[in-house]
């Protein structure tokens, strides 16, 4: 019988629908042309189990940005931002540069065209999560 792994409390199992949950509520958010704050990801995504600023969540979106970004060539991360600011915490960016290699310069306008390119990626009825 094959043990399931636990990630950051969760089941294999449960994150899968994490990240199932996570696609969705950004598919959504992008084709409404809206964001979400890290504090509804965390409570939508992963059930309340884990706070907008756990590395959990972190993780999460790490996986499924890099992911669409490989299919899509956007961020859909760049629709997740802080309750206080309406724009992403410095992970955001320093996972843009580190791991996807984004040149970054000045932050908000790198961040309002990515924004801009799910959008538009998202605003396609063929585009799914």
């Amino acid at each position: 019988m094959a043990v399931s792994r636990h990630r950051w409390g969760f089941t294999d199992a449960e994150w899968f629908e994490a990240r199932r949950a996570l696609e969705l509520l950004l598919a959504e958010a992008g084709a409404r042309r809206s964001t979400v704050t890290y504090g509804e990801v965390a409570k939508r995504a992963l059930g309340g189990r884990v706070s907008a600023r756990s590395s959990a969540l972190m993780e999460l979106l790490g996986e499924v940005d890099s992911q669409a970004d490989a299919r899509l060539g956007c961020m859909v991360a760049s629709l997740v931002v802080r309750a206080d600011t309406g724009m992403p915490g410095d992970g955001y960016f320093a996972f843009a540069a580190e791991e996807l290699g984004r040149p970054i310069g000045e932050r908000r306008a790198f961040w309002t065209a990515e924004v801009e390119r799910v959008w538009a990626a998202y605003g396609d009825e063929k585009v799914e999560p």
